[in-house]
Formats: C-alpha cells, structure tokens, sequence
C-alpha cells in the first residue's frame, strides 16, 4: 500500500524526487523482511569494517538488495 502511495507521487520527469522515493521504497522493504533475511543484514552491519555513522545510504541499500537475494 505504502509503495503503490509512492508511486503515484513520484513524477517522471523528475529524477530528484524519483530517486527520493526509490530509496524510500527499498528501506521500507526492511519492514517486510523475513526475520532470516532481517538476521542476515544486521550479521553483515556488525561484520562491516568502521564506524556505522560512516555507512552511507548507497551502501545500506546495497546491502538490503544483497540479503533479500540471498535470503
């Protein structure tokens, strides 16, 4: 429901905002995780090298797309 809301508010010709939402879209899907894959990401959050304040958003959304995978 969320996701469908977003999407009718994301325009195509702007890429800015479209950018926004699709990021906002796939750290919603934490919310929908299976606890497996929820275990998985926050296994691979504590195994990353350096401080988590220095995670930037690119990489936690990577890392959610990599545990969804393999999950």
């Amino acid at each position: 429901m969320i996701g469908s809301h977003l999407d009718s508010l994301v325009g195509n010709d702007d890429a800015v905002m479209h950018d926004l939402f699709s990021a906002t879209r796939q750290l919603l899907r934490i919310y929908e995780m299976p606890m497996t894959a929820l275990y998985q990401l926050v296994e691979a959050l504590e195994r990353r090298p350096g401080a988590m304040e220095d995670l930037t958003l690119g990489q936690l959304l990577r890392m959610v797309g990599s545990v969804e995978v393999s999950g």
